[in-house]
This record gives C-alpha cells, structure tokens and sequence, in this order.
C-alpha cells in the first residue's frame, strides 16, 4: 500500500545535471526518450540523497506516523522504515513546455516494516491488532503529474517552481502483508484474520494505500524543491 511515487522522484530525476557529479545528457521537452533514459539513470543517485543539493536520503526513507484509517477500520503506522524506491523503472516519462506539466508512470517493488495499530474491519471481517508490520509490494504502478513554472533564482538564473501534483495508482503484483500479534495473540481469531489478508491483500491494500502514498509523494515534493532551488534550468533542458 506504498509507494513511490512512489512514485519516485521522478521529476527531481527529470534532467539531473549537478555540474561533474554523473555523466548527462541534456534534454529538449519533446524527446522523450532522452528523458526517460537520462532519469532512469539517476533514480539510485537522487534516493541515496544529495547533501549538497538539499535532497535527503529516500532509500530507505522514513516515517514517524502515518494514518491509513479508513470509516470502517483504525490503522495507525509509526516509526517506518520503507526501502525499495531506488530499484523504480520508468514506463513513460515526459515533459509538457507549453504547459508546464511532467508526466511519468512507474513501477516499483517495496518493501515496509515498522509498528501497527488496527481495530475495526477488514473487508467483511472484524479485526483488531498492535504490533509490529511487515509489508511486501511487487510492481506498484504509479501515474503522476506535477506542474511547475520558471522563477528567477537568487542567481540570477531561471530555475524551477514545483506546483500543484497529483497522483494515481494500481497493483500489477504480488502484495504480502504480515501483522504480528492480532486480536493480542489469540491464535484461533489470528488464523482467519491472516488467511483473508493473504488471500486479499491486495484489496485491502487498495482501500488503505492512499494516505501513505500521499507522505511519500509529499516527501519527494519536498526534497525536489530542494534540487531545483541549487540547480537552474540551464544546467537540465535544451529549452
């Protein structure tokens, strides 16, 4: 139920050119498979953090709290640890000039582990659990687009403004879900709650996915503000 998009950094990753600290090539908005080729590259770079651009590490990335509540069931994550975001590959990834919108769709496989909290209900059944979480997400697809506009920098350079965002998102495998300690470790109620999450995990995945999608797209927003105030447009578009 987590992401990348996430999505990834996807436009961070959108023509990164820091002067001498990887091999680029610069992009025009039209070419895409420039784009694409160039911000595949750069997805472990940009997740290993940056200091000296401002990005931080987001490989693994953490979360103190996150609240995935839905009106029929409480579930509360604390302390989380997700991994998996640098091995994100792009299917599509483009950039509108005209009207200043980067499009991208990814995949990725990851990887959650961290404390739960849950009392309420799970698709047809009552449930209740405090413990620790394991959960695994096999190519989680991630459609995103993020407007932006050109504003002059402290340099005296144009650099990029990150805006408005949205995203969406879709499970194309395999999700795994582990909570320990359900109904406080009665075995029998543990036993049924386990066989409907395995069996419909990815459903119940769907339905609580949201709002830890939207932390980790926020904290990429973030950390990409940071990379376009140090980094002017010169330095990533032909254009």
């Amino acid at each position: 139920m987590f992401v990348r998009c996430s999505v990834l950094a996807f436009v961070a990753l959108l023509h990164f050119a820091s002067p001498g600290a990887v091999p680029f090539t610069k992009c025009k908005a039209e070419d895409s498979k420039c784009i694409k080729e160039n911000t595949q590259v750069l997805i472990p770079i940009f997740t290993a953090g940056i200091p000296e651009l401002g990005v931080e590490v987001m490989d693994p990335v953490f979360f103190k709290d996150i609240d995935a509540s839905t009106d029929t069931l409480k579930l509360k994550f604390s302390d989380i640890t997700l991994k998996g975001l640098k091995g994100c590959r792009f299917k599509k990834i483009s950039r509108d000039a005209a009207k200043s919108v980067i499009s991208a769709k990814i995949n990725c496989d990851v990887v959650l582990d961290g404390l739960y909290d849950m009392d309420g209900r799970v698709l047809i059944l009552p449930i209740q659990g405090k413990g620790k979480v394991h959960i695994e997400h096999e190519k989680i697809e991630i459609s995103f687009d993020l407007n932006y506009k050109e504003e002059t920098g402290a340099d005296g350079k144009k650099h990029w403004a990150t805006g408005k965002w949205k995203h969406s998102f879709a499970y194309k495998g395999k999700t795994i879900m582990e909570f320990d300690n359900l109904f406080n470790g009665n075995e029998l109620l543990g036993r049924a709650a386990r066989e409907l999450i395995k069996t419909s995990a990815n459903e119940i995945a769907g339905e609580t996915a949201g709002p830890i999608i939207k932390v980790i797209v926020a904290r990429i927003i973030k950390n990409l503000k940071s990379f376009f105030d140090h980094i002017p447009v010169e330095e990533f578009a032909l254009d």
